[in-house]
């Protein structure tokens, strides 16, 4: 009993622990009778758990602060009050949210995590799954976050959203599907360039959007169609050049205050309507005088309310010259140019001395049709018939030789029984290279490409690729795979390879060796894949 009286005394010591002027906080939670159990008083480390209450509430509620602790990672939830309502994770240097990282917090209604390092690749699509009761949501300041994904899916009870300055770019859309009952979006002092139409659409209760130090250039149609409760926008700051009827401002019947300060407007026929709907209206237009556009003829900008509407010729004939004119103009500009650049277009490059390169590229390709054709005119055409002597042909470049010899080569013929045609074991010596290449080409049923930036760099490369499209188009045959061995830029490759990477789908080398039994399979059911429908087969 004796030893239970210094603890006795502790705890009466310490049960007020103000934190604010109008916050009284305990350490447990008054409101249950009885001896606390041990996981009332459970807390992560670096962190402060209290039981507080507003000076008007009736009821205490737990709140965990970890912040400023410089945390890399979230505590873990097994250390985290199951009832804890206020979360407060700001200023830390966490960067990940995995999958149900606040699963057990079911009470929880406000979450902070300001300040932080977060970013879109590191936080997964269910992070925040099993928060169906948070109702105030802030991330503001994890700059890098750049991309605002559907993380959000679960929060049906989410009222306030924050994420100012985490340099977003990008709103996925359909990205607040889920939460109906959000009253106030703030994406202030992002990268934002474009809205989608759907984004804000039926939201019966929102009521604040702010979208200011954006890069907005214009807002969609029916952008806030069936958001009626809406009273507060804020759109300073952004690069719109005008905002049309079809926005559907008129509609907003509950709106009082728009900020569209500090854009880019352009004081033309498109700007008229809302120069128009700003003298009817009752919305308040916000910092008015700091609202400007730049006349049609000019080179100032001058406030909104001094531009007049009837100094304009608005009319639907006026528009269409003024749309038709420049359009025609520069269409026909376009036609000389690329016509003239044709008709000289050797003298051109003679001047780049380029005209060699040019000219030999041009024979080669002329000296490798016809030497395809005269191969072909030998033989029957190769659609999976008995001419056939090789099952694939392999396209490479030599800085990739070791791969092809060590990896490809064994894993298909040895392992898999593959036949394959290799310069470097199957070409004639003595027999000119476009002859060998073409005979690859013709006596193989497929043709495997090896991407990589030195094939996409070699001129014999090319010549090999234009062979196998040549036979392709001649016999109406499906005979190219492509095995993508690493990322190649699509302005460091030919326009062909770049079609055909775009319209054909490619095999990726995987590194992981667990990756790479996939590879292999699709690498062989490609192989095994006919060339053409049965009935051109000439087996048949």
């Amino acid at each position: 009993m004796w030893t239970l009286l210094p603890v006795t005394i502790v705890l009466f010591v310490t049960i007020y622990c103000p934190i604010s002027d109008s916050k009284l906080c305990r350490k447990y939670n008054p409101s249950v009778n009885g001896t606390q159990s041990l996981d009332d008083f459970r807390c992560p480390k670096k962190c402060e758990c209290k039981y507080c209450k507003e000076e008007t509430e009736v009821y205490f509620t737990h709140e965990v602060y970890c912040y400023d602790d410089r945390l890399k990672a979230l505590p873990s939830q097994d250390t985290v009050p199951t009832d804890v309502k206020y979360y407060n994770l700001e200023k830390n240097s966490i960067s990940f949210l995995k999958n149900y990282s606040f699963q057990n917090l079911t009470n929880l209604r406000y979450l902070n995590i300001n300040k932080n390092n977060l970013t879109y690749q590191n936080i997964d699509i269910n992070a925040f799954r099993g928060l169906q009761t948070l109702t105030d949501l802030t991330m503001d300041d994890n700059k890098r976050l750049y991309k605002l994904l559907p993380w959000f899916d679960d929060l049906v009870s989410l009222e306030q959203l924050s994420l100012q300055y985490c340099g977003l770019t990008t709103i996925y859309p359909n990205v607040f599907n889920n939460c109906r009952n959000i009253i106030k979006v703030d994406l202030t002092t992002n990268s934002i360039k474009h809205l989608n139409s759907s984004t804000f659409q039926n939201f019966s209760v929102l009521k604040y959007l702010f979208l200011s130090n954006n890069q907005i250039t214009s807002i969609p149609p029916q952008s806030f169609k069936g958001t009626s409760q809406l009273q507060e926008m804020s759109l300073r700051d952004n690069q719109l050049t005008t905002i049309t009827e079809d926005v559907g401002l008129q509609n907003l019947t509950q709106l009082q205050l728009l900020n569209v300060a500090y854009n880019t407007f352009h004081c033309n026929c498109d700007f008229v309507w809302f120069r128009k709907w700003i003298e009817k209206t009752n919305v308040t237009i916000e910092n008015i005088n700091n609202t400007k556009c730049i006349p049609y003829k000019g080179s100032k900008y001058k406030k909104i309310i001094e531009f007049h509407p009837d100094e304009l010729n608005c009319s639907k004939f006026e528009k269409i010259l003024e749309i038709t004119i420049p359009s025609a103009s520069a269409g026909l500009i376009v036609v000389i140019v690329c016509a003239v650049s044709y008709r000289y277009r050797f003298y051109t490059l003679k001047k780049k001395g380029a005209n060699l390169y040019l000219k030999r590229y041009w024979n080669q390709r002329r000296r490798l049709r016809k030497q395809y054709q005269r191969i072909c005119n030998q033989g029957p055409p190769p659609i999976n018939g008995e001419n056939i002597q090789y099952d694939v042909f392999v396209c490479y470049n030599s800085n990739d030789q070791q791969w092809v010899l060590k990896t490809l080569q064994p894993s298909l013929e040895v392992q898999r029984n593959f036949r394959l045609f290799v310069d470097y074991r199957d070409f004639i010596p003595g027999e000119a290279i476009v002859t060998n290449i073409a005979n690859g080409v013709k006596f193989s049923r497929k043709v495997l490409l090896v991407v990589s930036k030195h094939f996409a760099k070699s001129e014999w490369c090319n010549f090999e690729l234009e062979m196998a499209r040549m036979r392709m188009f001649d016999n109406h045959e499906d005979i190219l795979i492509v095995v993508l061995l690493e990322k190649v830029s699509p302005k460091d490759m030919p326009i062909l390879l770049h079609k055909i990477l775009t319209t054909t789908t490619y095999i990726e080398w995987e590194e992981h060796p667990e990756r790479q039994a996939l590879f292999w399979a699709k690498l062989e059911a490609a192989l095994l894949s006919p060339n053409c429908p049965k009935d051109r087969l000439i087996d048949n």
